[in-house]
């Protein structure tokens, strides 16, 4: 269960489709035509599941913001 709204920011540019995401927190991330990580549905993915895709990443392309206040939560 989500606890807090987070914003989610993929830096495609340092996204390696290492899929480490994915496998945290498969209902909210998927591959796109090109290789690179997008969110497809946040809602489907509980904080933990987020906080675990984005702690999984190897080059840290994931960055997660609480929405409401605007603080970084990750990393």
């Amino acid at each position: 269960m989500r606890s807090q709204t987070m914003k989610i920011v993929i830096d495609r540019g340092r996204c390696i489709a290492a899929s480490n995401c994915i496998g945290a927190a498969p209902a909210a991330f998927r591959l796109d035509g090109q290789r690179k990580a997008v969110v497809d549905n946040a809602a489907g993915a509980t904080d933990e599941q987020l906080l675990d895709a984005a702690s999984s990443c190897p080059t840290e392309a994931i960055t997660l913001f609480d929405e409401e206040t605007g603080a970084q939560l990750f990393p």
